[in-house]
């Protein structure tokens, strides 16, 4: 009696499992469909590598070392022996030419003196296509600017190098080999207190005054905050 009650016991746990494993995989939308909820809400974020100088966790001793390991880790898959072509619609392959990010893609990542780079990216949104108001433009602009600086003289330049992400890139529907497009931004006055704050300049996009907002296309980056 007692194996024949845990054998009913068991076969209806195993039952029920089953059961909730079929209602859950039926509700999973085919891999080339994309996810059926986004927690981006179709509203990309940017990243920034390093996102502070001194990066968090480091002292000015070794700010410059660990900021271009950052940068070293991040431009990693984006080296000429490693990336690969990926389809970008149309009969069309893209592939990201690094080079374009200049000093601040290859080492020493911009860091001499009182400069230093930033790479900026934007997270992946399933099938998002960015809109600008210029269409003769190939790329979605990234405007960067110092704030917080009144009390500096003269005020730190901040240039934005490549300018903005590549449009072609997009919509990202989980092609292989992808690499998303980085921007990289140049800055002086390392030894300093201010911040730099960038904008996706893109119609389809949201921001607020409110720094470090998630899920939304703007970065602020501080520099000298030890």
């Amino acid at each position: 009696k007692i194996s024949l009650f845990y054998l009913c016991f068991y076969g209806c746990l195993a039952g029920f499992f089953a059961i909730c494993l079929a209602v859950f995989l039926g509700t999973v939308p085919p891999l080339e469909n994309g996810p059926k909820y986004t927690m981006y809400n179709l509203n990309p974020g940017l990243v920034a590598t390093p996102s502070s100088y001194p990066p968090q966790g480091t002292t000015a001793n070794n700010a410059v070392n660990t900021s271009r390991s950052q940068i070293e880790k991040l431009m990693a898959p984006y080296l000429e022996s490693n990336r690969k072509a990926f389809d970008c619609g149309s009969g069309r392959t893209c592939l990201f030419d690094a080079s374009t990010l200049q000093e601040c893609g290859r080492r020493p990542y911009g860091y001499t003196n009182d400069t230093g780079c930033a790479i900026v990216s934007m997270n992946k949104v399933w099938n998002w296509v960015p809109t600008v108001s210029n269409e003769t433009l190939s790329y979605v602009p990234l405007v960067c600017n110092a704030i917080r600086t009144e009390k500096l003289d003269p005020k730190p330049v901040v240039s934005v190098i490549n300018m903005g992400f590549t449009r072609s890139f997009y919509p990202w529907t989980g092609q292989a080999n992808y690499l998303k497009p980085l921007v990289a931004i140049r800055f002086n006055r390392i030894d300093q207190e201010y911040e730099i704050h960038c904008t996706l300049n893109a119609t389809n996009v949201k921001t607020s005054p409110a720094a470090n907002k998630l899920f939304e296309a703007q970065v602020f980056i501080g520099v000298n905050r030890s």
